[in-house]
């Protein structure tokens, strides 16, 4: 194992030796596609493995084709340095890198006690520090070649052998890192994009040999085999296309070569308006859509294979729109697929279940269909205040003010943006980013409430909103926001006030922000708030 990014020394005595995790090694041979007992057939650990180490095989072979494109490469590579930053924030970067005969993957740590949250946030901080080191060192290289063959570009050398071998350097640079899902598949769609024209014609070339040959596309795609403008596939047409082609009167004979001859000229010509030769881009690109496929297959065996574990993930949100829910789950299940760790020997259920139920309370968060902890309204409150003053306010800052975990305080910062956006539409022209429903909400920070007297605010809420809401509406929103005079209450509270349920109260909650967002009084119930 690799000597290098390893540090003795640490701030924490009882902290285990800092250094990355153990590295690993990817099969040399693709491994098999498993064969499922029926369309919900269940996975064994060893398909979840083999179907796991197909996708990063593939993911790579997805990076190595980028190299023909250095305006994507740069772009991906900028998109990493942005996501690490200056504090080494690795996580949201690169998952893998190849550093001395072995992957390693980031965020892992060696084995030790990490019981104590100081010891595992010490041991973490300095094996991503160490991490970023070696990510920075893969980058510099990259970009090097890539200005190496920007300048062979400028000088007319692009397509010499000069150039050829410091891309097929630059391949096997990129092939020692894999960027983050993110940032790669956003790479993978701008080269798809690229590609757009090359892939219509090539398409137009196999529809044209299996109408005319009359034999299967997978049969078309097997004689081609990558070789579009081959002078030889003609040949191979007349070996494998079977007793028909062999029975062709000459004119039909010579219109099949002149189409099939015309549309290798287009393929040639959409290949060539790209950066490396032609022949470079073609093979690149057939590679590419080859493993486009086959990861395709593989997330599509894993979303099949694990509907049972996303039906009853979806049971536990009874109270939301099914529909909804399902929709977010699947999405989880998706995002799971591609961050799955075959090397760590779990099954993926355990990985798919946390991403599931992320993506499916975020969603929920998103749409205003759940509601936060009770007790946490205070604590939402005051990071809400804190943020209106000093929006770039640290997470350790509102931990600190808060005296909550401070993962804890980044779902509920999540929770503030969400709840803004949501205000949006009390928003009018010249507005602030920050205006919305929470500024008629009541601010413990300050006295402006105390200065309204207690009738006039009354009537102003009853006459206004009285136009939208009815009486108990009224009363929910009043007491669970603390607008006017009235003191914010917890839907237990209010449940046990108005002898309801606590869901009944937060349905009714929820009831009433639709009719206001959705009311032609929306704008001047903002605009009246606002002058008071």
């Amino acid at each position: 194992m690799s000597n290098v990014a390893i540090k003795y020394s640490n701030t924490l005595p009882s902290a285990p030796e800092a250094r990355l995790g153990l590295g690993f090694t990817l099969p040399t041979q693709m491994p098999p596609f498993p064969l499922l007992d029926g369309p919900k057939g269940l996975l064994t650990a060893r398909n979840e493995q083999d179907l796991g180490y197909r996708i990063l095989l593939g993911q790579l072979d997805r990076v190595r084709a980028l190299a023909v494109d250095t305006g994507i490469v740069s772009a991906m590579v900028k998109e990493i340095w942005d996501a690490m930053g200056e504090k080494d924030n690795v996580d949201k970067a690169v998952a893998l890198i190849y550093h001395e005969g072995a992957w390693l993957r980031v965020g892992t740590l060696p084995e030790g006690d990490y019981s104590d949250k100081k010891v595992r946030k010490a041991a973490k901080a300095i094996a991503d520090e160490e991490f970023a080191t070696l990510v920075r060192r893969k980058l510099n290289g990259i970009q090097t070649l890539i200005s190496e063959l920007r300048g062979y570009a400028t000088e007319g050398m692009d397509g010499t052998l000069f150039s050829s071998a410091v891309r097929d350097e630059l391949r096997q640079k990129l092939s020692e890192i894999l960027p983050y899902d993110y940032i790669l598949n956003r790479a993978v769609d701008q080269f798809r994009a690229n590609c757009k024209e090359l892939t219509s014609r090539t398409r137009d070339l196999i529809k044209f040999i299996c109408e005319e040959v009359r034999i299967p596309k997978v049969k078309a795609e097997g004689i081609i085999s990558g070789n579009w403008t081959s002078p030889k596939l003609i040949p191979a047409l007349l070996i494998s296309g079977g007793y028909e082609l062999k029975l062709f009167p000459p004119a039909a004979m010579k219109n099949l070569r002149l189409g099939i001859t015309q549309r290798q000229k287009a393929i040639l010509e959409a290949a060539s308006t790209g950066e490396a030769p032609a022949a470079e881009i073609l093979a690149a690109w057939s590679v590419f859509m080859r493993v486009d496929r086959d990861i395709e297959k593989c997330a599509d065996i894993f979303t099949k294979a694990n509907v049972r574990l996303v039906e009853q993930q979806v049971g536990r949100f009874r109270f939301s729109d099914s529909q909804i829910v399902r929709s977010a789950a699947n999405m989880g299940l998706t995002r799971a697929v591609y961050r799955f760790a075959p090397e760590m020997g779990f099954r993926f259920s355990t990985i798919a279940i946390q991403w599931i139920q992320v993506s499916i309370n975020r969603d929920l968060v998103d749409q205003e269909s759940i509601r936060l902890p009770e007790g946490m309204h205070k604590q939402l409150r005051l990071i809400k205040d804190k943020l209106q003053l000093n929006p770039n306010e640290s997470i350790q800052s509102l931990a600190k003010a808060t005296k909550l975990d401070e993962d804890l305080v980044r779902d509920l910062v999540h929770l503030v943006g969400s709840r803004t956006s949501i205000d949006s539409t009390f928003q009018e022209s010249g507005s602030a980013d920050t205006d919305g429903l929470h500024e008629m909400l009541a601010d413990t920070n300050n006295d402006f409430m105390s200065e309204i007297e207690e009738e006039s605010t009354r009537n102003f809420v009853n006459e206004t909103l009285g136009q939208v809401l009815n009486e108990r509406e009224i009363f929910v929103m009043m007491n669970r926001y603390g607008m006017g005079d009235s003191q914010e209450m917890t839907l237990a509270e209010l449940a046990a006030i108005m002898s309801l349920s606590k869901e009944r109260v937060r349905q009714i909650e929820m009831q009433a922000i639709g009719k206001i967002r959705d009311s032609a009084f929306a704008e001047s119930l903002f605009e009246m708030w606002g002058d008071m």
